[in-house]
């Protein structure tokens, strides 16, 4: 009787991840931040296109162009996502799309009617779609699985180690 091959196939439990994470939190913080930044700018990356798209398009152009993703400020790991100011293209103006202006402006004179301006949140817009949402945590899920699945990504977040080693 010959010898009858064997199939079989590893699933790895969303607890061993969680577990995993929780030893890269411990023993190298600084890493851990690096890798959850990285996935938030990933995950952010997805609504670029989408909000291009959505994006009103003047003579310039220049609100379609500004468009980017940035690492958060202050609350991290965060991203940025919309017309952003810096670079040579500076939508200056994005706040008076996006919000729009209203029929009435206040001087030293005192109030003087203007010609309001209809918002258009195409920002909100794209960020409350459900499709987008799930594209985005789909990206960051992806970025965290490859820092345990490829080794060129995994040495590159664990290469700037501070301290004794």
């Amino acid at each position: 009787m010959a010898d009858a091959p064997i199939k079989f196939k590893i699933t790895i439990d969303e607890s061993f991840r969680a577990a995993q994470l929780g030893f890269l939190k411990g023993s190298n913080p600084s890493a851990y931040k690096r890798l959850m930044t990285f996935a938030t700018v990933n995950a952010g990356r997805t609504y670029t296109k989408p909000m291009k798209a959505a994006a009103p398009r003047g003579k310039t152009g220049n609100l379609v162009r500004g468009v980017k993703v940035k690492s958060g400020r202050y609350q991290r790991p965060s991203a940025v996502v919309g017309p952003l100011l810096g670079g040579a293209r500076k939508p200056y103006y994005r706040w008076f799309v996006t919000q729009g202006r209203s029929g009435s402006r206040t001087t030293k004179l005192g109030v003087v009617a203007v010609k309001p301006v209809a918002p258009r949140p195409f920002v909100s817009q794209v960020a409350e779609n459900a499709t987008n949402e799930q594209r985005a945590i789909d990206a960051y899920y992806r970025t965290v699985e490859a820092f345990y699945n490829d080794n060129i990504f995994k040495g590159r977040i664990l290469r700037f180690r501070r301290g004794k080693r």
